[in-house]
């Protein structure tokens, strides 16, 4: 069978077939890689996130504006890593916020050198966990109670009465009537009548043992809410009471 040569249009038409092939080639050879990249860089549904879900509540902002602050984690070569950030007034309940175990500080955003305003412990074992900042004039910062609503079974429906002041309290909720001693945290369901109402009596208790009033109102009703009533120290009426909503999630 005689030899065949190619012809020069030939030629050429066969050179470019193989370029397209091979860049075809190439191509699809980039996009296997780049899919199998993706797919190792692709979070793994199964994992669980590290750290505890953290929601601050602020009762008193230092400053008369909003307050621009940092939470964020100290080094050992002195720097500070930061969280996230957080905008305190008065009063405030933060959205969730991940943050991981360990001693978490909250910083002067705005000022130089960066000072901590005050610190909390992130243990490794709850879920979530409630932050009560607490203003401390004499230190230009904040006191700082943690608070874990799971193991006080403070869910929605309930009400968490925390006395701060230096005298018993009575309160009132609904048909209840509970004594919060100083310093003490107290848990108490919510039972609101058929108009979804109920009676919040806030007062300390005299010598003879009968609730003198600092808050007496009609309160409505969110079953899908829990309530903080933090009870603070007053010289005329002997406590001052705060009273805030929190709406979920809560799990």
């Amino acid at each position: 069978m005689p030899h065949r040569t190619l012809t020069h249009s030939a030629r050429c038409r066969t050179h470019l077939l193989f370029l397209f092939i091979s860049r075809c080639f190439g191509a699809v050879v980039l996009l296997l890689s780049q899919g199998i990249c993706f797919a190792q860089e692709a979070a793994d549904p199964a994992k669980k996130e590290e750290g505890v879900m953290v929601r601050m509540l602020c009762v008193q902002s230092l400053s008369t504006k909003e307050e621009e602050t940092m939470l964020a984690t100290k080094k050992e070569d002195g720097t500070w890593f930061e969280h996230t950030a957080v905008t305190l007034r008065t009063p405030f309940i933060s959205e969730w916020i991940r943050l991981p175990h360990g001693t978490i500080h909250l910083t002067n955003k705005e000022e130089e050198p960066v000072r901590s305003l005050g610190s909390f412990v992130v243990p490794e074992k709850p879920k979530r966990l409630i932050v009560v900042l607490l203003p401390d004039t004499k230190k230009n910062g904040y006191q700082m109670q943690v608070i874990d609503p799971e193991n006080l079974g403070f869910q929605k429906g309930k009400a968490l009465i925390i006395n701060y002041g230096k005298v018993r309290a009575a309160v009132r909720i609904g048909e209840r009537t509970v004594t919060v001693n100083p310093g003490q945290q107290v848990v108490e369901k919510i039972d609101a009548n058929q108009d979804g109402m109920y009676r919040l009596l806030i007062g300390h208790l005299d010598d003879n043992q009968k609730i003198v009033p600092c808050y007496d109102r009609f309160v409505s009703s969110n079953a899908n809410t829990r309530k903080f009533i933090l009870l603070f120290p007053d010289q005329q009426l002997g406590l001052r009471a705060m009273s805030l909503s929190e709406f979920g999630p809560f799990e």
